[in-house]
């Protein structure tokens, strides 16, 4: 698949099929974020892939909270779209039926160039997305933890000592076809 392609045609996927994913397209994925521009190649990311059937419920438990915490964002954001927030609730709380999730840390906490070292986490992750697009799975990114304070619990729960929680992205192969949505006007200049 072009690159370009894979841009313009990944979108955020949150219902999955239940064909399971292999371990090497796994691999495959996790390398791609290993594989991201860093500042000063210092590598500033930290990979918790979570797969198996009881670490999945643990972390749609988590997240279920998580979108306890979150309701009162969506009710106030999406008053008038309920539709919305029923998708947003049925996602957070069961993952899609993801086959599994793979949780980004900051590695460290004391970086110098914070700005700079998230930059390499978010390539990262960025990378993972297209590399799965490229082979027919779908993906989703999320920050909800960090909007409702829980990121601490999270990196405490899965990651402790290896940095700040930066988001969870679920993986599956898509069971929807999400449309683009229109690209908003007056977001770049060329000088």
């Amino acid at each position: 698949m072009d690159v370009k392609q894979a841009i313009l045609e990944r979108r955020s996927i949150r219902k999955y099929t239940d064909q399971p994913i292999s371990d090497a397209d796994i691999n495959d994925i996790l390398e791609a974020g290993l594989y991201a521009p860093s500042a000063i190649d210092l590598q500033h990311w930290y990979y918790v892939v979570v797969k198996s059937p009881e670490k999945m419920e643990e972390l749609k438990q988590f997240m279920s909270d998580v979108y306890d915490k979150f309701e009162p964002v969506l009710l106030d954001r999406f008053k008038n779209n309920p539709a919305t927030i029923a998708e947003t609730k049925a996602f957070l709380k069961g993952l899609g039926g993801a086959k599994f999730v793979i949780l980004a840390f900051l590695y460290k906490d004391d970086y110098p160039d914070v700005k700079g070292a998230m930059e390499g986490v978010c390539a990262g992750i960025q990378n993972m997305l297209l590399t799965a697009h490229s082979k027919g799975i779908g993906s989703c990114w999320m920050t909800a933890p960090m909007r409702v304070g829980m990121d601490g619990q999270l990196k405490e729960k899965y990651a402790a000592g290896h940095g700040e929680f930066v988001a969870a992205i679920t993986f599956g192969y898509p069971a929807q076809s999400p449309k683009a949505p229109r690209r908003k006007e007056d977001r770049f200049i060329i000088i």
